[in-house]
This record gives C-alpha cells, structure tokens and sequence, in this order.
C-alpha cells in the first residue's frame, strides 16, 4: 500500500458545479483503481490576496497513486503542484473513500492562514513534523465522521 499527499494552487476560484465534477470524475476512477483518499479545497482572502488551494491525500497501490498523481500534474486546474510527503503505509486511512471531501474557508481558520503562509517547497524538502500534521489534519475529517 502507498500514500501520497500534495498541495497545488487553484488556477481560478473554483465553482460549486466545477467540484462536484472533479469529484464524480474521482470516485469513479479511483473505485476503478482502488485508490482511496481526501480532497481538500481551501479559498479565502489572506490579506489583500484571494488564495484558492487544493490538498490532497492518494492511496493505494503504488503505481496506480504514482501513475494518478503524474496525469494530476498535467491538469490544466491547477498549478505549483508540491508533492509534500509519498511513501509505503502499512494500511490506508481512508479505507471506505474513493475520494472524501472538504471545502473550508479561510477566514475561518487561523491554523489555514498560518498554512497558507508557508512555502510548500520547505515542507517538503525540511518539514517531517509538519508533513505528519498536514497528514493529521486530512485525516481528521475521516475520523470526525
């Protein structure tokens, strides 16, 4: 089993109707590939800037996610695709998920905005603690429910 988690930017703020197409899109494809995960999509105003971001979390076999993750690349939706943290997991976390869901504002969530004001590059080249709690905070929507 294989996990990988990444952060991209939004290329444009993303409507209601536009995120329950990528969502049908990736149940489909990842109960067909038996991948599992969480998407999160996070967009608000952090001072004078609208900021629109992804976070995302794969699971699965390891050349389906690395396959996925290399076609996720190539999406014209987004851009600044950072992988922060890929490796072998003993079991998945998001075992009954092909692909939950969250969408958060930013105002509304101090911990967001401190995120939002890191450079992904840094995390994933220096940041294990925080890749645990990037990977911790997606979680905790499974767990929550």
């Amino acid at each position: 089993m294989y996990s990988l988690l990444y952060t991209s930017t939004a290329t444009e703020v993303m409507q209601p109707t536009a995120l329950k197409e990528i969502l049908r899109y990736s149940r489909s494809w990842n109960k067909d590939h038996h991948l599992t995960g969480c998407l999160a999509y996070i967009e608000g105003m952090l001072g004078d800037t609208h900021h629109c971001k992804f976070i995302q979390v794969l699971e699965g076999p390891e050349n389906e996610v690395i396959a996925l993750f290399k076609n996720i690349q190539k999406d014209s939706r987004h851009h600044s695709v950072t992988l922060i943290k890929q490796g072998k997991i003993e079991k998945r976390h998001f075992d009954s998920w092909e692909m939950g869901f969250e969408k958060m504002q930013l105002e509304n969530n101090p911990i967001l905005q401190d995120f939002f004001k890191l450079d992904p590059q840094l995390i994933a080249i220096h940041g294990t603690i925080n890749n645990n709690m990037m990977m911790d905070f997606m979680r905790s929507f499974y767990d929550y429910l």
